[in-house]
């Protein structure tokens, strides 16, 4: 793979133009200046406005060509008919690499295909490479470098995503800082009309910065060469694509959205497996898979024990790990011999584990990770509920409980630490579910359990297919690598 200069170029420019610059709050041209003014980082950024003589500041330039300094990337906000002539002027200057914000091209058919194909054809000739059109365009958390008017809050890390939507690549960043993820950086595509979703993917895969690419697609415009990047990539770096338009209406509302092109999908998917891209089925589970590839071992089989804090939970996650095609062993004489001693005669005896009334506790689970008939552990409920144990306490009791709080958050950290250490030292997942929000997910177990990137989830059928992910991608890449 050879490096791509203009993408170096577009995540870190020494200059850039905003062309359609304006003074209207609310507006991409607005937006977007505030943006690059607030993390200039030592760059310098050229407002282009014909109408006007100043925009927060800055003095404007009727024309990218009238820049007196050299333009490394220009982001263009100018309504659609006017692009061309915009894409003209930016080859006269010399730019090399664009962003083309403006929607209204080929997703709308008709004339939008008709301007698009001109735009094309503008930037082909004059050598300038561009992301979108119909896109938000692009940031890179380390060089501050961001083309988002509004972007959610994100951290610093070694995730790259790469979006066809914008939308849906903001909820992805939003929800990924809610689930502890670091970004490299995040490319929305738009309708891909130069820089193709395999563009991005190949040069992320040389990112020093970027250890795990997150993907959202609604079609590929080239998929042979897309399978062929992945088969390489996936050996060095786990790709997690969430693929939109599973049905006949999903793949029209995709070709209306961003001009893409979506084949049958029981024909990706297959394809998708032998390449070792795991597949995510909504933007919730995309995240999720993502933050237990950065901080869980990967199993050696599909072999699962499961601990649960009732009898209707364990029912629940057997169901759902059965749905994802995983096990549920006997558990070893000796790990029956250990719960035996630490459990009253009420436990449910097998896989899963119910205490049947008796407390959740870390002596219960630490077997279960020892025992080599198992690959990976289920937890449902118990983990960090004292954080919630004052809200569900009478009134009379709430004082007494909320002072013990602390004693019990203490107790439970030495232990979540010990199992840390023990999950390391036998390269085995245990993944943790609760089924409450609220004081639980936001107690210092939790956090804790999130700087290690090991998250609590929601419910037990969301770590079930977390875990179905990790088995299938430990899998691929074969038990000599794991």
């Amino acid at each position: 793979m050879k490096p791509n200069k203009h993408l170096d170029q577009l995540f870190n420019p020494r200059s850039v133009a905003l062309v359609g610059a304006s003074s209207v709050f609310g507006k991409w041209g607005y937006n977007i200046l505030s943006r690059l003014i607030s993390s200039k980082n030592n760059r310098e950024v050229y407002a282009i406005n014909d109408r006007e003589s100043e925009i927060l500041g800055l003095r404007t330039f009727g024309s990218v060509r009238d820049v007196p300094g050299p333009v490394d990337v220009a982001i263009v906000t100018v309504p659609s008919p006017d692009l061309s002539a915009v894409m003209r002027d930016c080859v006269q200057k010399g730019v090399k690499t664009a962003v083309v914000i403006t929607s209204g091209l080929a997703e709308c058919g008709g004339d939008g295909s008709r301007l698009e194909g001109e735009l094309i054809g503008i930037a082909e000739r004059g050598g300038v490479r561009f992301v979108g059109p119909n896109c938000l365009g692009v940031f890179d958390a380390h060089s501050g470098f961001s083309t988002l008017g509004f972007q959610p809050p994100v951290r610093k890390g070694n995730v790259a995503l790469v979006s066809q939507s914008g939308n849906s690549g903001q909820s992805v960043l939003n929800y990924g800082y809610q689930m502890g993820l670091g970004f490299s950086k995040f490319i929305s595509s738009g309708n891909e009309a130069d820089l193709h979703f395999e563009d991005y993917i190949e040069y992320l895969a040389q990112d020093r910065r970027t250890g795990l690419i997150l993907g959202y697609v609604e079609g590929l415009r080239e998929g042979r060469r897309f399978l062929e990047l992945a088969k390489d990539i996936t050996r060095r770096k786990p790709i997690v694509i969430m693929k939109a338009g599973r049905t006949d209406v999903g793949s029209r509302a995709a070709r209306s959205h961003s001009a893409a092109l979506s084949g049958a999908d029981t024909v990706l998917d297959a394809a998708l497996k032998q390449c070792g891209v795991i597949r995510a089925e909504t933007i919730e589970e995309l995240v999720e898979v993502g933050v237990a590839l950065l901080g869980q071992p990967l199993p050696r089989g599909n072999r699962v024990a499961v601990l649960s804090m009732g009898g209707g939970m364990a029912v629940t996650a057997s169901d759902a790990l059965r749905n994802e095609g995983l096990e549920l062993p006997p558990l070893s004489p000796a790990t029956m011999e250990k719960l035996d001693s630490i459990l009253s005669n009420r436990w449910s005896r097998g896989n899963p584990v119910d205490p049947a009334g008796d407390f959740v506790s870390y002596h219960c689970l630490w077997p279960l990770i020892e025992d080599e008939s198992t690959d990976a552990v289920l937890v449902v409920g118990g983990v960090g509920m004292s954080a919630g144990f004052p809200g569900w306490a009478p009134a009379r009791m709430k004082r007494f409980v909320d002072s013990m709080r602390k004693t019990l958050e203490d107790a439970e950290i030495e232990s979540l630490e010990k199992t840390l250490h023990m999950m390391d030292a036998c390269r085995k997942p245990v993944i943790f579910t609760v089924g409450v929000t609220g004081a639980a997910t936001n107690g210092r177990v939790a956090k804790r359990l999130a700087k290690a990137r090991r998250n609590l989830y929601a419910s037990p059928e969301a770590g079930a297919r977390v875990l179905s992910r990790l088995v299938s991608y430990s899998g691929y890449l074969g038990s000599d690598e794991v």
